[in-house]
């Protein structure tokens, strides 16, 4: 429901920015103009801002939501609707944006995701563990390894969603530093996955979404029940250290 607010919310956030920092106007009343079409009057610039703002938030929408959106059809529903004669009216368009984020995603994704790691689990060098993350040691590292939840580390990494042509979510394999991590602060299916390889080295995973979203999904960028794929650089494990004797333990 949160995810849905935010999505329904977003063109008008939008629209209270543009009403908040107004673009320079020349003299004739036309916004400065840097692509596209020429803007030649009041009435241009601001139909031109609205539409513009909401294509933003249509370009977000279809990163997020993917192929199911259809432009042309998001086209033709807002004519539709400013002429009243749409084919839903708000009630029913609300509950169905409800039904789609709620059950059809959920569902899709749980199905898919079922099927998508029945295969990566056919391939050559790809082991399961008992929980259900599937792994690949690309290279095992040395025999230092995470022994404790507690333990840290620094690593490099990429995340990837496999249900969305492996579309990159997050990672810093383009950043000059690596990220630091207690194991018992990330998702399960890194802090398994962390243990299976040494100082070193290199792992992929792919994460069931009971591993690591689940049905609440993440944010904007995950969905709910959608499963993860991770390679990861283990750069360096960092052991816990001790917790101090208590005088009791003494």
């Amino acid at each position: 429901m949160k995810k849905l607010l935010i999505a329904l919310s977003a063109f008008a956030i939008g629209m209270t920015a543009c009403t908040s920092q107004p673009a320079a106007e020349s003299q004739n009343g036309e916004a400065p103009r840097k692509t596209g079409m020429k803007l030649k009057n009041v009435s241009d610039s601001i139909s031109y801002a609205i539409g513009s703002d909401y294509g933003r938030y249509l370009k977000k929408a279809i990163e997020t939501v993917g192929s199911d959106i259809n432009p042309d059809v998001v086209m033709k529903a807002i004519k539709e609707a400013m002429a009243d004669k749409s084919t839903l009216t708000p009630e029913e368009a609300f509950g169905y944006m409800q039904r789609y984020f709620m059950e059809i995603v959920p569902e899709r994704n749980k199905e898919n995701g079922a099927k998508l790691l029945e295969e990566v689990a056919k391939q050559p060098n790809v082991q399961k563990t008992e929980s259900g993350l599937l792994y690949e040691i690309i290279t095992p590292g040395s025999d230092k390894r995470v022994t404790s939840d507690r333990d840290e580390v620094k690593v490099k990494y990429r995340g990837t969603l496999p249900l969305r042509g492996d579309k990159e979510f997050d990672g810093n394999y383009d950043k000059p530093d690596t990220a630091r991590f207690a194991v018992n602060r990330v998702i399960k299916g890194w802090t398994e996955g962390l243990k299976l390889v040494g100082e070193g080295g290199k792992i992929r995973l792919w994460i069931p979404s009971d591993l690591a979203y689940g049905r609440r999904g993440q944010g904007g960028n995950i969905q709910a029940n959608e499963p993860l794929e991770f390679e990861i650089d283990v750069i360096e494990v960092i052991p816990a250290v001790p917790a101090e004797e208590t005088p009791a333990q003494k």
